[in-house]
């Protein structure tokens, strides 16, 4: 749950990037009779992006363990996180972008001819692969998964990531200019919020190779119940 507390003002403002980024396009399926199968295709890709994320880190984990090199894995992350909330906080784009964005091209064009299409199955398949398009905030969240080295916690941060940025969303159907105003925000709370979860990462590390100590809030209660910081 640590993962999913430190992420939240990421999932919650996330809504002021969405808005600007899917708005556009979910507003297209406002007159849909399947629209709402959008967020159900959404929600399930996430989640399972984030599981595959999650289950990616902890064998990553697990192999760098032998080497006793598992600190490596907060370092790298981390810092994935924290270039990713810099480069949001100086509004640009995160390296690779154009790049990924080339490659995605064509893709994503055959996933636009998907919302021409008034039916159950295009529909869910369009929300199903959102998840493809190039987006910092999405790399930062799926990052944090592979960081948690858990299935089951990446499954879970990616459906709350899908869960939370879904009112923006939703009433991008309803309105075209909702939200719009504070969306010049989004940057700023995204850097900030990014740089903050990076820092935690790299303390992790520097607490698995006994440089400095875990951060726990409750460290009286029993091990299994910690809430760990870093």
């Amino acid at each position: 749950m640590s993962l999913l507390f430190t992420m939240l003002p990421i999932y919650l403002f996330g809504n002021l990037h969405c808005i600007g980024m899917c708005g556009p396009l979910v507003m297209m399926l406002g007159h849909h009779r399947f629209r709402y199968l959008y967020f159900l295709g959404r929600a399930l890709s996430f989640t399972l992006t984030g599981m595959l994320a999650g289950g990616a880190g902890e064998v990553l984990n697990i192999f760098l363990q032998q080497y006793h090199l598992s600190a490596l894995v907060s370092f790298f992350f981390g810092g994935v996180i924290a270039i990713i909330g810099i480069y949001s906080l100086l509004g640009w784009q995160y390296p690779g972008h154009h790049w990924l964005s080339k490659r995605l091209a064509k893709f994503n064009n055959t996933l636009s001819l998907l919302i021409m299409q008034n039916k159950a199955w295009p529909t869910f398949l369009f929300g199903f692969f959102t998840v493809t398009l190039p987006c910092g905030q999405t790399v930062l969240v799926f990052s944090a998964c592979a960081l948690s080295g858990d299935l089951w916690v990446g499954a879970l941060n990616g459906f709350a990531f899908a869960l939370l940025t879904s009112p923006s969303l939703f009433l991008a159907m309803k309105a075209k200019n909702l939200l719009s105003s504070m969306k010049k925000s989004y940057h700023t709370i995204l850097g900030v919020s990014a740089i903050v979860v990076g820092a935690l990462s790299l303390c992790r590390g520097l607490a698995e190779v006994d440089v400095i100590s875990h951060w726990t809030i409750n460290p009286n209660a029993p091990s299994h119940y910690h809430i760990v910081i870093f």
